[in-house]
C-alpha cells in the first residue's frame, strides 16, 4: 500500500447524498467493464429486438477470420496488432480487428446523426446545482463540468485516431442537463431535444437516476451508452433493444449469480461467520433485505429473486423491502433492524444502495442481533469508503460478491495511463475519468464493428459478435460481452459476466477509493479471481482468510497488464 498526502477530511455530510452513491460507484464500475475481446473462438451473433439486419451487413472480426483460415483474404485495420487480432492500444481488451475495406458507404439508410462523412455524438454534463455539488467536493468526488467535458473530448478523439470509422469523423455535441439526476420530466426533455434537435446518433451518460432520459432516446432510436441507464431492470433494456447499452448486470443477472453463490457455498451448512455464537453452529437461515422505489420499479425483480432462492433449497425467514428516504434514515434503519431481529434469521441477504446499511448496522447492534450480512453485489456497497461507515463491528461478518473490479493504484489505472499513452498528460477530470473512459471505450467498439452501414441493428450485431476473452474461467478482470456467449440465458443485453468473493476487515489499513487512508478494507478471496455466471466453485472458498487475499494492487497481475506499444506517430505525447 502506497502512502498518500494528507488531504481533508471528508464530511460525514457525504452519506446522505445518493448522487455521491452513483457517481463513485460508475467511476469504479466503468474502469473495467467495457466490451471484451481476444478468444479465437467464434461466437453465436443474433439479431435480438432491434431489427432484422442480416450478419453479413457487419464485418468480420479477426477471430472469426483465424478460425475460418482466411485471415490472408483480408487486408486488415490500421493500427491492428496481428499478433492479438487487436486494436494496438495499451488498454485492456481492446476492441477486435476489422477489415480496412469495409465497402462503400450508403447514405438512404443512414439513421439520425449519421450521414456519409459523420456521425453525431453527444455527451451529457449535468446541471450544476450547489448542494450536490458542495456534497461531492465535501466527499472528493467532485470533478468541474469543463474538465468533463474536456475528458470526453480527448478520449474520443484518441480512439478516433486508432478504430476504424469507415471514413467517418466524429463530432462531439455537449447535451446539457436541466434537471437534478431524479427529474424524470426534465431528463425526458433533455433526451427529446437530443433527438429531435441535436439530431444524434447516440448519447454517452445521463442524469443516473431517471428512466425516462433512456426511454425517450430508445423511443427516437438514439442509442443510449454506458452510464446513460445503470441498473435499469433487464426487461427495461430488452424491451428497448437495441438502443440502450448499460456496463453493468441486471438485478436479475446479479441474482442469478448471488443464487449460485449461496446454493454452492452455504445452504445446509452452519452460519460459521455469524457474529452471535450462538447462530455459528445453527444451520444457516436467511432473510432479505432489498432496496426499492416509491414506484416499485425492482419488485419484480426482488420477486424474482425471492423465487429463485426458494428454488435453490434456501429457508428464507423474511423479505423486508425499504425504500431510500433521505429525510427518514433513522426510523428506516431501525423498522429494518427490528424485523431482522424478530426474525431471527442466522445470515442476511443485503441488496440495496451504500447509505442504509449504516443506519441498519447500528439498530441491528442495538438490538443484540448479530448474523452473518450476505453481500449481493449490491451497488457501491462493495467499497472501503462506503464500508467504513457501517457498524464495524457488524460488518466484519459481511461477505459476498464482488462486482466492482479489483482496485488498482491510479498511476497503474489502464483509463489514467492510455490518456497519458496518447497525450501526454494525466486526463482533465481527477474523480471521474474512468466513468468517461468506460462510455467512450464502449461507444468505440460498437461504431467500429457495426461496420459501414452504421445502424443501430448492426451496432448490436458488431457488439454482440466480440467474443469473451479466453482466460474468462480463471481471471481477476472483470470483463463484459454482449449476445450469446453462453453465460446467461439468450442474449445479453447488459454487460457484466464475471464476479468476484470478498469479505469485510475491519483491521486491515490502507486507501480508500477516494485516497482517505485508514482502517477497514474488503479483502478479495483467491488473489481477486473472478468467476462467470454459472461457473462457481463448488469447493469451499477461503472467507476471512488473510492467506491468499489482496485489498490493492500496487502490482498489477498479467490479467491487468495491458499491452505496451508506443505512443502513435501523430499523437501529442509522441510529437511533444
Amino acid at each position: 500500500m502506497q502512502p498518500t498526502s494528507s488531504r481533508r477530511r471528508r464530511s460525514p455530510l457525504m452519506r446522505y447524498a445518493p448522487l455521491i452513491a452513483v457517481v463513485v460507484v460508475v467511476a469504479i464500475v466503468a474502469i473495467a467493464l467495457a466490451v471484451s475481446s481476444g478468444s479465437d473462438k467464434k461466437p453465436a451473433v443474433a439479431t435480438g429486438g432491434g431489427g432484422t439486419t442480416p450478419a453479413s451487413d457487419v464485418p468480420i472480426q479477426y477471430a472469426a477470420a483465424k478460425q475460418a483460415g482466411t485471415l490472408a483474404n483480408y487486408t486488415w485495420q490500421d493500427h491492428c496488432d496481428t499478433t492479438t487480432g487487436l486494436v494496438a492500444m495499451p488498454i485492456l481488451n481492446p476492441a477486435p480487428c476489422v477489415p480496412k475495406d469495409g465497402g462503400s458507404v450508403p447514405t438512404a439508410i443512414a439513421p439520425p446523426g449519421v450521414t456519409a462523412d459523420t456521425i453525431r455524438i453527444g455527451y451529457y454534463i449535468s446541471k450544476p446545482d450547489p448542494v450536490q455539488d458542495g456534497l461531492l467536493k465535501l466527499a472528493g468526488a467532485y470533478d468541474p463540468p469543463a474538465t468533463i467535458e474536456q475528458t470526453y473530448k480527448d478520449y474520443a478523439q484518441m480512439f478516433a485516431s486508432q478504430y476504424q470509422l469507415w471514413g467517418r469523423k466524429i463530432q462531439m455535441v455537449k447535451v446539457e442537463g436541466t434537471g437534478l439526476a431524479t427529474d424524470e420530466v426534465a431528463a425526458k426533455a433533455d433526451a427529446d431535444k437530443a433527438a429531435k434537435q441535436l439530431h444524434l446518433f447516440a448519447v454517452m451518460g445521463g442524469p443516473a437516476q431517471s428512466e425516462s432520459f433512456a426511454a425517450e432516446l430508445a423511443a427516437n432510436h438514439v442509442l443510449c451508452i454506458g452510464t446513460c441507464s445503470i441498473a435499469a431492470p433487464q426487461r427495461f433494456i430488452e424491451e428497448r433493444a437495441p438502443y440502450i447499452w448499460p456496463v453493468g448486470p441486471s438485478p436479475e443477472q446479479t441474482s442469478q449469480m448471488l443464487v449460485s453463490f449461496i446454493k454452492q457455498q452455504l445452504v445446509g451448512k452452519p452460519a460459521q461467520y455469524a457474529g452471535d455464537p450462538a447462530f455459528r453452529t445453527q444451520k444457516r437461515t436467511f432473510a432479505l433485505v432489498s432496496y426499492d422505489t416509491n414506484d416499485g420499479r425492482f419488485k419484480a425483480s426482488w420477486d424474482e429473486m425471492v423465487k429463485e432462492l426458494k428454488d435453490a433449497g434456501v429457508n428464507l425467514k423474511l423479505h423486508k423491502n425499504y425504500f431510500l428516504d433521505i429525510s427518514q434514515l433513522n426510523q428506516v434503519g431501525h423498522d429494518v433492524a427490528v424485523a431482522l431481529k424478530q426474525a431471527n434469521a442466522t445470515s442476511v441477504i443485503f441488496t440495496g444502495d451504500p447509505i442504509m446499511p449504516a443506519f441498519f448496522t447500528k439498530e441491528a447492534t442495538a438490538q443484540n442481533y448479530h448474523p452473518e450480512w450476505i453481500m449481493a453485489g449490491t451497488v457501491l456497497a462493495d467499497t472501503s469508503v462506503f464500508a467504513r461507515t457501517f457498524d464495524q463491528d457488524q460488518w466484519s461478518h459481511a461477505f459476498g460478491l464482488q462486482l466492482t473490479p479489483a482496485r488498482v493504484v491510479q498511476a497503474k489505472n489502464e483509463a489514467y495511463t492510455v490518456h497519458q499513452w496518447y497525450f501526454g498528460t494525466k486526463p482533465p477530470s481527477d474523480k471521474s475519468y474512468a466513468i468517461t473512459f468506460g462510455n467512450v471505450r464502449l461507444l468505440f467498439a460498437g461504431l467500429q464493428t457495426a461496420g459501414p452501414k452504421l445502424t443501430p441493428q448492426n451496432f448490436r450485431l458488431g457488439i454482440d459478435a466480440i467474443a469473451p476473452p479466453a482466460n474468462a474461467d480463471a481471471t481477476v478482470d472483470a470483463f463484459a460481452t454482449y449476445g450469446n456467449h453462453g453465460f446467461w440465458k439468450g442474449d445479453d443485453v447488459q454487460g457484466l459476466d464475471n464476479a468476484g468473493i470478498l469479505w469485510y476487515n475491519s483491521k486491515a489499513h490502507g486507501e480508500d477509493e477516494t485516497g482517505v487512508v485508514g482502517d477497514g478494507m474488503y479483502e478479495l478471496v483467491d488473489g481477486g479471481k473472478r468467476y462467470p455466471a454459472g461457473r462457481w466453485p463448488t469447493t469451499p472458498v477461503k472467507l476471512f482468510d488473510p492467506a491468499g487475499a489482496v485489498t490493492i494492487y500496487n502490482k498489477l497481475p498479467p490479467d491487468l497488464t495491458p499491452k505496451t506499444y508506443p505512443s502513435p506517430p501523430g499523437s501529442p505525447a509522441a510529437t511533444h
